[in-house]
């Protein structure tokens, strides 16, 4: 990961949690995708002298199991994961969450679709073939579903490698979509007008339905600022624990756009940024510091820690930021490490800001990536 030298080393339960959460989605998407993709397989009855239809219904049946393990402990890991208000309410709940409530109840959704999809499988013998089969169709809607959940929720959606696998999900599934209704064309001589306007419907949705997600993702996830707009509880954002008692007499006016040096707040922008080490010379202690530019001023953040078996445990921190002409007229500390996000409250002039570093790329020592500030 970007931030290896850091975050693997300060060696938090929450931060494994993390990598965990996402590692485990991440994977349980492709495991859905294949689970789609040989479910269709086998609906059209394919095969081949190497391929058997039995190797087929295999391997359907083993990657829907490996699928729903791996969910569980996705959802486990997210639970515990002290970083994210996710409760297990919100958990089976759609849109009861604190934390990015649409896109969380969107997983929340295609986990309850999920359930009902695992437990009409195990009473298909009592509920009869055409029910059976009606209630199936919903693995349908849940991949889909889990793939906005994704994009929308995740921490690490503007990654590449990230973009690519889900771009090859939608692919795989798509394409197997179209090859089941041209398979069904195909053996239907006479399709009726009912049965021919259904096939055109799936291939139509099935097309419009992943540009809509293309254009969506391009306008929200890659956008900066989604963290705010996605409804990242303030305290993640860095946001200053302490508010100002509201008049009572008076209504709070919205806060505008200020100006401070060169600095605009609000801001979004993307930096370039040189990582630095330094060692004590005892060993005792070990600051990692990035020196970071953007369009209208600088920061610098210094995590500072003891060594440690696996790495730094974080004992201190300090982030500074302003103009090019004055650098440090905002300081404060990381109030939060996840992934490659750091969070940080700063204040300064008698203002307040919050501070979302996202770092998206490293070569060697230099790192770029986006920066965010609010007050």
């Amino acid at each position: 990961m970007i931030l290896s030298a850091v975050t693997g080393a300060v060696g938090t339960n929450s931060q494994a949690l993390w990598y965990m959460t996402r590692g485990f989605g991440l994977l349980d998407l492709v495991l859905l995708t294949a689970t789609l993709v040989m479910g269709l397989t086998q609906v059209v009855r394919y095969a081949s002298p190497g391929w058997p239809r039995f190797v087929v219904a295999a391997l359907h049946k083993n990657i829907s199991i490996l699928a729903v393990v791996f969910l569980a402990v996705h959802v486990a890991t997210a639970v515990f994961d002290t970083f994210a208000p996710i409760s297990i309410v919100s958990v089976f709940i759609p849109f009861a969450g604190k934390y990015r409530p649409l896109w969380l109840g969107f997983g929340a959704l295609a986990l309850d679709l999920l359930i009902a999809l695992v437990v009409t499988s195990l009473l298909r013998e009592r509920l009869g073939q055409r029910a059976w089969r009606l209630l199936h169709w919903t693995a349908y809607l849940c991949w889909p579903v889990a793939i906005v959940h994704g994009l929308g929720t995740g921490t690490d959606t503007k990654l590449g490698w990230v973009l690519a696998l889900n771009a090859a999900c939608v692919v795989a599934g798509v394409g197997a979509i179209w090859w089941r209704v041209a398979e069904r064309w195909r053996s239907d001589e006479r399709p009726t007008p009912a049965a021919a306007t259904k096939r055109l419907l799936a291939i139509g949705g099935t097309l419009a339905i992943p540009i809509l997600v293309a254009a969506w993702t391009l306008q929200g996830p890659l956008r900066p600022g989604w963290p705010r707009r996605a409804g990242t509880p303030a305290s993640l954002l860095g946001a200053s624990a302490a508010t100002a008692s509201p008049s009572s007499s008076a209504p709070s006016a919205p806060a505008a756009p200020a100006q401070s040096g060169a600095l605009t707040i609000p801001f979004s922008a993307g930096f370039q940024a040189t990582e630095r080490r330094v060692d004590s010379g005892d060993g005792s202690q070990v600051t990692i510091e990035f020196n970071g530019t953007f369009s209208s001023g600088k920061f610098t953040v210094a995590l500072t820690g003891t060594p440690a078996d696996q790495g730094v445990s974080l004992t201190a921190s300090k982030v500074t930021m302003g103009p090019s002409g004055s650098p440090s007229m905002y300081q404060g500390q990381v109030t939060q490490l996840n992934g490659n996000t750091i969070v940080a409250a700063l204040s300064g002039g008698g203002r307040s800001l919050a501070v979302t570093i996202q770092l998206t790329n490293r070569q060697g020592d230099v790192l770029s990536g986006t920066i965010e500030a609010s007050g």
